[in-house]
């Protein structure tokens, strides 16, 4: 059968770019439905409305991400990494110590108040309903098939892997501007700066684990303990809508993060570039299992 999606002769790359751009379309294309679906119920269940809208838009977006590569570019969902992970061990250990590490961090190591909200048990439901369906299910998932899935795979078919790594964390961190409620330069910097840091730690755990799952695993634990509404740090929190928090004293913006939180912090992007040498770490001792040895010889270390 005919590919609908040519990549062949891409002189100057246009067609993966297309492909590139594409890619964004699908993810906000998928929310569509469910925003819809929002619009018209979320008002009269909004515990079971999450529910439905979470597991509806993760469906919506991997099967146009199926079509895409199955359909257009008759290749398989393996190519592109959405496969069966390896060193799952490791990285469910990573996933969970990174969010803790730097909970701990704030809580014992700078000047703060704890406290619990009191949530009364269906705000309890609520919330951690949205922490794991909306935060960690929807955003790990989705923006990895996406950004290390379908954009990485064809940035590095196309270029090399230092392209395929860079370039999709860049693009991932910019988008998240439009998730800032004001803006100013710093704030932005800051954002865009811990934004790709980020995103080459997730390109990283994907090439090395040879899965975009465990990148989304990472993704999905992180989302769910720092801004799923668990524990909200910062210099302004909401104990409205947070099982638990604990309001910064410091108003530093490298310590605080600025307007975006302590995802865009030091602290937190210090953790990133750690998990980033622990991947490197990792595929260097795979590269010298694999290195064969000749004449009783060792492999070069």
């Amino acid at each position: 059968m005919k590919k609908l999606f040519d990549l062949a002769h891409d002189k100057f790359g246009l067609k993966t770019i297309f492909h590139v751009i594409m890619g964004v379309v699908i993810l906000i294309a998928g929310a569509m439905p469910t925003l819809l679906i929002d619009w018209l119920f979320g008002a009269n269940a909004p515990i079971l409305n999450t529910v439905i809208c979470s597991i509806l838009n993760i469906a919506v977006i991997f099967l146009l991400i199926r079509f895409y590569i199955v359909k257009g570019f008759k290749m398989s969902l393996v190519d592109f990494r959405i496969c069966k992970s390896k060193n799952i061990v490791i990285w469910i250990s990573i996933a969970l110590l990174l969010p803790f590490t730097v909970s701990c961090f704030f809580i014992f190591l700078t000047p703060g108040t704890f406290a619990s909200s009191g949530l009364d048990k269906v705000d309890l439901i609520k919330t951690l309903t949205e922490a794991f369906f909306t935060f960690c299910l929807i955003a790990g998932i989705t923006e990895e098939l996406i950004f290390r899935g379908l954009i990485m795979r064809l940035l590095e078919m196309r270029w090399n892997r230092f392209i395929s790594i860079i370039v999709p964390s860049i693009l991932f961190g910019v988008l998240h501007i439009f998730n800032m409620e004001r803006f100013n330069i710093t704030d932005v910097l800051l954002l865009v700066i811990a934004g790709t840091t980020v995103g080459i730690m997730f390109s990283m755990i994907a090439y090395q684990s040879g899965s975009i799952w465990t990148s989304a695993l990472v993704h999905g634990i992180w989302n769910l303990f720092i801004i799923g509404g668990i524990l909200d740090i910062g210099i302004s929190v909401n104990p409205t809508v947070s099982i638990f928090t604990y309001t910064l004293e410091s108003s530093t913006t490298l310590l605080t993060g600025g307007v975006f939180g302590i995802e865009s912090s030091l602290p937190a992007v210090i953790g990133y570039i750690v998990v980033i040498f622990v991947a490197l770490s990792l595929q260097r001792q795979t590269r010298n299992k694999n290195q064969p040895t000749y004449n009783n010889e060792k492999a070069d270390v």
